[in-house]
């Protein structure tokens, strides 16, 4: 899992989309989310705690949730099907991963 760093340029979209005024975009929502739980977005917070995204095996948990809202919760996986590969599910927000091996 390695979408720490993508899940921070979400973010930094999502904040400039918000500030200039494009509340229609998903990160923009995203963000507006995150400011009505209480839990302010800023481009510095977000790269700290994408730098700071080490899971451990076994206890992998969301980069988007993570990097978003500093909250660590846990992924559920999904086994590889013939017509998908692995996934991994966040239940909070709702993103999915596709996991490959390191």
């Amino acid at each position: 899992m390695r979408q720490a760093p993508l899940e921070f340029a979400r973010a930094v979209y999502g904040i400039n989309d918000h500030s200039s005024g494009r509340t229609d975009t998903m990160a923009a929502r995203e963000v507006a989310r995150a400011q009505r739980q209480g839990m302010p977005v800023t481009e510095e917070r977000a790269e700290q705690r994408a730098r700071a995204y080490l899971p451990t095996a076994g206890q992998e948990h969301c980069p988007r949730c993570w990097v978003v809202y500093g909250q660590k919760n846990p992924l559920r996986f999904r086994d590889t099907a013939a017509e998908r590969p692995e996934t991994a599910l966040c239940h909070a927000c709702g993103a999915e991963y596709a996991t490959s091996p390191d």
